[in-house]
């Protein structure tokens, strides 16, 4: 099992990383512009923030949430050394993003939706936050075997087996902050989230888009 990740978020900081990850076009795929409202779920040190609030414009807002109060206190520090103005910081938990209800265009989840303790239960209220017609981007890291492996469970198991799992603690499909597409798929599914497509990126990531449709 994976542990969560509480160190410095400056590890994050890398030069390439907007090139690796492809950002401009994951904006595009989940059809984020101006003056929109998005949320950054588990933002860590907000350097997904940044770009978002720097790309939306002044009108439009970023809902920066991480369930670390230190984190939230990095991001904090973050927003007002680029002297943003459209960012605000959620504390949220590990059962609620505390986001506010039909407001959102678009969702993105960055490097963290392998971390989530309760997953179902968060896309349940990420989608209660979501217009209809918003767009969600999920985009994490895995392994053309990690997605074998996956989808030979599902047939043999009927399980989605997630690394922290609200109901089977005992799957070693994940490891080292991965988490094979096929699982996010499955559960995203199952919360009603109509799947679009997914992409592969850079460094073993992928985009999965969903609709709240």
């Amino acid at each position: 099992m994976a542990s969560r990740y509480i160190g410095s978020p400056i590890i994050f900081d890398r030069l390439n990383r907007a090139q690796q990850l492809h950002l401009e076009k994951v904006f595009h795929d989940l059809k984020i512009h101006q003056n929109a409202k998005v949320a950054d779920v588990g933002a860590g040190g907000g350097w997904l923030t940044v770009r978002l609030a720097k790309f939306i414009g002044p009108n439009g807002k970023v809902y920066a949430e991480d369930i670390l109060s230190r984190y939230i206190s990095y991001i904090d520090k973050e927003i007002k050394r680029h002297e943003l103005n459209n960012v605000e910081i959620i504390l949220g938990s590990t059962t609620d993003p505390k986001l506010p209800e039909n407001t959102l265009d678009a969702v993105i989840i960055l490097n963290s939706y392998h971390e989530f303790e309760k997953p179902i239960t968060m896309l349940t209220k990420i989608r209660q936050a979501m217009k209809i017609g918003a767009r969600l981007g999920i985009l994490d890291r895995d392994t053309d075997q990690m997605r074998i492996d996956a989808r030979e469970a599902y047939a043999k198991t009927g399980y989605i087996l997630h690394h922290i799992n609200e109901t089977l603690f005992d799957n070693n499909l994940t490891n080292n902050h991965y988490l094979a597409l096929d699982i996010v798929v499955r559960e995203a599914t199952l919360v009603e989230l109509t799947f679009l497509f997914s992409r592969e990126l850079g460094g073993d990531y992928y985009i999965a888009v969903f609709s709240n449709s």
